[in-house]
């Protein structure tokens, strides 16, 4: 089991907000998943933590009375637009129960407010971290009607007396993927920096979402394929997608790692001389933590890879956005997942940085052919669960999400100072986020290991970079 922290938090209060003003009674009330969000069924929910610095923060009482009603009246007035963020899901895909988030009137999410004696600045940090003391940061989805369904959105906000605050958001991965959630935090955000005053301006100059679930096209019947896979996998008792969760072992390390601009355009032209391949900055970035983690988990346990003692390949899987490359094009400002799976392999043993980076673009440059991007579509939920049991290395997140400016809050807040997917420590994918603190241009990359692969995976990085001097 993994430690108790030693800085738990207290808890302050407890309390539900609904969108405000409600929905019109025109909108959906029940959204279908499409097969998009059931490629995510069964995933662990994606647990993000903003931290924002404010020294002038004295006590957690300043914080609940100056700031937490703003708050609580953003979050609301962003919610009357996102809507089914405050709806339930059903915890099963059982037979009868349709596969999708209804929203009932007095529908809310749960707010949890509390203080924390932990040293905010070191958890805020890009250092080795143990992953036990940021538990404590991260709400839950509670269950109703005897588990018979769960919320979708869960938030906290932590205070840090004299340092800051940090917003801690849980998200069911089947509602939404990480442009729809961006989309939301932006709007919550510009409205407690613009004030509530300021709701019908917020209105004009942001696009709402479209809940419409028409403008997703299954031709292939791919949604009820999922479905009765999931269903099967139940059956069989299948729980390969914790073989990926590093939360029950000990010592495991949370940390980010900054490749510059610089940094990667020279790994860049060091991929090209090697493989002929000019790669994107996100294929060097993935490549460089791919090889990373591989070379890690040999230096760690004595194994190639993938659990294997002599594993002849790594794996490596990454998604990518298929709003405008569906047939038609699905609007921008839809509501929901779209994201399809896709999957790399290279030879485990010596895997570099350049060799890693050059199959990933080629998979990717393989996405612009014509239904490039749905290629092998009907298997991508075993896909998923197969890689799970490999202990592939995957990716959350995107620096096209730009979640740093997203997240600006103004007034005392601002941008975040650091932005974490906590949840990589139970779903073995490396973060991937724009550099939001030197204005560098380059990528964040977070992830985490246990402490002595953390050790191994820095020093690769090191190495990496100075050989490209």
């Amino acid at each position: 089991m993994a430690p108790e922290p030693l800085h738990p938090v207290t808890v302050l209060e407890q309390c539900h907000v609904s969108p405000s003003p409600a929905p019109a009674a025109g909108q959906p009330r029940a959204l279908p998943l499409t097969f998009f969000d059931l490629v995510f069924w069964g995933f662990p929910p994606v647990q993000r933590l903003f931290f924002y610095d404010n020294a002038d923060l004295l006590d957690a009482s300043d914080f609940t009375l100056r700031e937490l009603p703003k708050f609580k009246k953003s979050l609301a007035a962003a919610l009357h637009h996102f809507y089914p963020l405050a709806g339930k899901l059903p915890c099963e895909l059982s037979e009868g129960v349709a596969p999708e988030v209804l929203f009932s009137h007095g529908d809310s999410v749960p707010l949890t407010v509390a203080v924390s004696g932990d040293d905010f600045e070191d958890l805020a940090g890009d250092h080795a971290r143990d992953t036990a003391r940021l538990h404590p940061l991260l709400p839950a989805l509670r269950q109703h009607g005897g588990s018979r369904s769960q919320d979708v959105l869960a938030v906290q906000v932590t205070v840090f007396p004299r340092a800051g605050i940090c917003i801690g958001t849980t998200l069911h991965h089947a509602v939404a993927d990480g442009s729809s959630y961006a989309h939301f935090l932006d709007k919550w955000a510009t409205t407690h920096r613009l004030g509530p005053d300021c709701k019908k301006a917020v209105a004009a100059i942001d696009v709402p979402p479209l809940f419409d679930r028409g403008a997703v096209r299954d031709d292939a019947g791919l949604r009820e394929a999922f479905v009765r896979d999931h269903r099967a996998l139940v059956a069989a008792g299948d729980r390969r997608l914790g073989d990926w969760d590093l939360s029950r072992r000990p010592g495991v390390v949370l940390a980010t790692f900054r490749f510059t601009d610089k940094q990667l355009r020279a790994l860049g032209r060091h991929v090209e001389s090697e493989t002929s391949a000019r790669c994107s900055p996100y294929a060097l970035a993935c490549g460089a933590a791919w090889a990373g983690i591989v070379h890690a988990r040999r230096s760690g346990s004595g194994r190639d890879v993938d659990g294997g003692a002599a594993a002849p390949r790594a794996r490596f899987g990454f998604v990518t956005g298929c709003k405008p490359r569906a047939s038609p094009p699905i609007p921008a400002n839809y509501f929901g997942n779209c994201l399809g799976v896709c999957r790399v392999e290279a030879g485990a043993r010596g895997l570099t940085a350049a060799a890693a980076s050059a199959a990933i673009w080629r998979v990717i440059e393989g996405l612009a052919e014509e239904g490039g991007a749905f290629r092998d579509a009907r298997g991508w939920v075993r896909t998923v669960r197969e890689y799970a049991s490999a202990r592939a290395v995957t990716v959350a997140g995107s620096p096209k999400l730009r979640l740093y400016a997203a997240a600006d809050f103004g007034g005392a807040w601002g941008r975040p100072r650091k932005v974490e997917i906590a949840s990589v420590e139970r779903t073995g994918a490396v973060a991937l986020a724009e550099s939001g603190r030197d204005g560098d241009g380059g990528i964040e990359v977070g992830l985490t290991l246990p402490r002595a692969e953390m050790e191994a995976f820095r020093t690769f990085c090191l190495d990496l970079f100075a050989s490209l001097c």
